[in-house]
């Protein structure tokens, strides 16, 4: 009775793992397909599976050098996560516009992607997440401003996230997104989540 025990608790932990990967991959799908510079996930650690989610994203994107990731202690018990795509993300924020915005809240005037990186990371530890995040995960300058409370942008719809203003940008940007969500989901109909996520290494 024992051992039939372990083995149905070993098969749910790969079956659990398995469909964690599948979802993780679809998630990640923009960012690994390079629509989308960053992504962010919460993970709340008295849920008992959450430490193998963590361990398994560990055990994949520790050799990748396509996708990053930087793990944060949030409050109430909380790990997120922000995945990026270096090169993306670097792109985005050196973008002359960003910059000029982060810069003007506080960011170093010396760009580093890995200071500017540190210095938003330890604003979500310290339990914020700030409007900025926004920048980082992609998403066009004007609808952060907007989102902020700019007063010449005034909430347009929403799809995907609150677009402000002229939408022809954030519609460009957000059917490029659903477009490589559905093409990782085509993709994971012939190969494994874990195929897919170690070609990005």
């Amino acid at each position: 009775m024992k051992v039939h025990t372990a083995i149905n608790h070993c098969y749910c932990l790969h079956k659990d793992k398995t469909s964690f990967l599948y979802w993780l991959t679809e998630i990640l799908g923009p960012v690994i397909l390079g629509a989308k510079p960053s992504e962010i996930l919460s993970f709340r650690l008295h849920e008992a599976d959450s430490i193998m989610k963590i361990e398994a994203i560990q055990s994949i994107f520790n050799q990748s050098s396509k996708i990053a990731y930087k793990q944060i202690s949030y409050h109430n018990n909380c790990i997120k996560i922000l995945f990026y795509h270096p090169t993306l993300l670097e792109g985005t924020l050196k973008d002359q516009k960003n910059l000029r915005f982060l810069q003007h809240i506080g960011y170093n005037t010396a760009y580093d992607l890995e200071n500017y990186l540190d210095h938003l990371t330890e604003k979500i530890a310290r339990g914020n997440i700030p409007d900025e995040i926004g920048i980082f995960l992609g998403y066009p300058l004007k609808d952060v401003l907007g989102f902020i409370g700019h007063p010449s942008l005034k909430l347009t719809k929403i799809n995907g996230w609150r677009v402000y203003g002229d939408e022809r940008l954030s519609d460009r940007r957000y059917n490029e997104i659903l477009r490589t969500k559905n093409e990782i989901r085509s993709m994971l109909q012939c190969n494994t989540p874990k195929d897919i996520l170690q070609s990005v290494s």
